[in-house]
């Protein structure tokens, strides 16, 4: 049984109140969005963000994922500040590559010429959405760690509040499709602001002891993010990116943004319910695993409520989706209901696996989790050759559900493997 009194179930339900405002927000505006906005407008956004994900995969060099782990405090602040000076380095380098290649890498990733002077022009605002990213996540992780959970979600709600706002103010003012990009970054600076406002009222001590001597350091004790879970991600980012670019470039923008808007809403209740459920996890499984040498209980706990949480929705998916996806958004966006039948599978399996698979990082596994990311990167490769070889969308999707489905319950059992023991206390 999960008991909704426990330490943990309350934490669970304090970040799920907050981040279920800011992911109702954009979902109920959704249908707004969709009547001001073009599948060919989304599908120039989806490949933007596409890009945009693959500078914060390398953001921080991952270091951002070691800030909770250190016992003591002002080690975690120096790693904060780590996270946010690479951040800026590479955001930076992003810019100077953009500055010089930014034609050549729009021509890259889509098919028209229109959609290409978009994007090429679009593309001077990556380093400015990979360094937010970089900034919310380094400071986001601090609070994690402090189990500041209410301003969290608060930060959720600023960032969805403001993205989904500006772009329904600036499609009603027929700036289309650039009000989708603008209220992206708006959304993300908002919450980030918000973020070091709170971060700075805190005036944590930890903070007084920043050195570059202990910074150096700890990058070297914390040397296997950069080395094996930055490739991870990295590797993760392409795959989980790969049908959107090769979408743009061999099916078309229309394509695309079905793709585009059936992602953003099954990622609600990912990003609502099993994001909240592994901020209050994995702060409490490496307390566990530093504590006791395992944390196999929460694991187990964890992932009961995973399951509970993800009967339902996967139910409506598999039954019901083509129906509501053109009754809520329009006729011109039926397709992404038939895509979201397709996806109902993995999304269970996603929704389970996902959280608890910070165990590589707290039992530092990173380079069992690097192979299985190159694992993920094949199928998806592969299930793409096979339905552009055929000429059809429907078996490229279908091939790349049941291969990663596959990969997702290998996941699970990884993890709850690495739950079991942390060796140097059993030996």
């Amino acid at each position: 049984m999960i008991s909704f009194k426990s330490e943990f179930s309350r934490n669970v339900i304090t970040l799920m109140s907050g981040t279920a405002l800011a992911q109702a927000i954009p979902l109920a505006l959704s249908p707004i969005l969709t009547r001001l906005y073009t599948p060919q407008d989304f599908g120039i956004l989806a490949i933007y963000l596409s890009i945009a994900a693959l500078g914060t995969a390398v953001v921080s060099l991952k270091y951002d994922l070691a800030i909770i782990i250190p016992e003591k405090d002002e080690d975690s602040a120096n790693i904060t500040i780590l996270s946010i000076l690479i951040a800026v380095g590479i955001s930076l380098s992003l810019f100077f590559i953009i500055f010089l290649f930014k034609t050549e890498i729009a021509n890259f990733f889509v098919e028209t010429k229109n959609d290409a002077e978009i994007l090429a022009e679009w593309l001077y605002f990556i380093p400015i959405s990979v360094l937010l990213m970089g900034l919310f996540n380094a400071i986001s992780f601090w609070f994690n760690r402090k189990s500041l959970y209410k301003r969290m979600a608060a930060s959720k709600v600023l960032n969805s509040s403001g993205m989904t706002g500006v772009q329904v103010g600036m499609g009603a003012i027929n700036f289309s499709p650039v009000g989708l990009l603008v209220g992206f970054i708006a959304g993300r600076l908002f919450s980030v602001l918000y973020l070091f406002v709170r971060l700075n009222k805190a005036r944590d001590n930890a903070f007084t002891k920043i050195s570059k001597e202990r910074m150096l350091a700890l990058a070297k004790r914390y040397k296997q993010f950069p080395y094996f879970t930055l490739p991870a991600e990295f590797t993760n980012v392409v795959s989980n990116q790969l049908p959107v670019f090769l979408m743009g470039k061999y099916f078309g923008g229309v394509v695309l943004g079905n793709y585009a808007l059936m992602e953003r809403v099954l990622s609600a209740p990912i990003s609502l319910l099993g994001r909240s459920v592994l901020d209050v996890f994995k702060q409490r499984a490496s307390e566990d695993y530093n504590k006791k040498g395992n944390c196999k209980a929460i694991f187990v706990k964890t992932f009961r409520t995973l399951v509970v949480l993800s009967i339902v929705p996967t139910l409506v998916l598999l039954t019901l989706s083509p129906l509501l996806f053109g009754l809520i958004f329009g006729d011109e966006w039926e397709m992404a209901g038939d895509f979201a039948q397709i996806f109902a599978i993995l999304f269970f399996f996603k929704f389970t696996a996902s959280p608890l698979s910070y165990m590589f990082h707290i039992a530092e596994k990173q380079d069992y989790d690097m192979y299985w990311q190159i694992g993920l990167l094949i199928f998806a490769l592969v299930s793409f050759i096979v339905g552009i070889a055929y000429d059809n969308i429907r078996i490229a999707l279908i091939c790349f559900v049941v291969s990663y489905s596959f990969m997702y319950l290998l996941n699970l059992y990884l993890s709850f493997s690495f739950s079991k023991g942390n060796l140097k206390y059993t030996n």
